[in-house]
Formats: structure tokens, C-alpha cells, sequence
């Protein structure tokens, strides 16, 4: 399940990473603030995924040392 929990996470975090590059070159090449602002939500929205994916590694494993200890 871990596994399936690490995959899911690091797609999701790459695919909006991957939306913020692409949303900042349409911006570079238009120069539209729209894509501008895009841009920041997606990495905001990446930085924030990868946030949730080490809180979740983090007290995953300290429940993991209580239940086992």
C-alpha cells in the first residue's frame, strides 16, 4: 500500500510541476498574466502535495514504531 501511496503522490506532484513549467513558458511566449498566475497556483499546488507526502511518510512511520514497539 506504500508503494501504491509513493507512486500516486510523486505522479500527482510531477504532473503539476510539469503544469506549472508548461503554464509559465505559454506565459514567457504571450505574456499574459493568466498563465502568469497559472503558473504560481500549479507550483503552489506542488509544493503543497509534496508537503501532504512527507507529513504522511513521516507520521506514517511514527504510528508504525507505536504499534510496533
Amino acid at each position: 500500500m506504500s508503494d501504491f501511496l509513493r507512486w500516486t503522490m510523486g505522479s500527482l506532484t510531477v504532473l503539476t510541476g510539469g503544469l506549472s513549467l508548461g503554464s509559465f513558458a505559454i506565459f514567457i511566449s504571450s505574456d499574459r498574466k493568466l498563465w502568469l498566475e497559472r503558473a504560481k497556483m500549479f507550483r503552489q499546488w506542488a509544493f503543497a502535495l509534496v508537503m501532504l507526502w512527507v507529513n504522511v511518510e513521516v507520521w506514517g512511520s511514527v504510528v508504525h514504531t507505536l504499534v510496533t514497539w
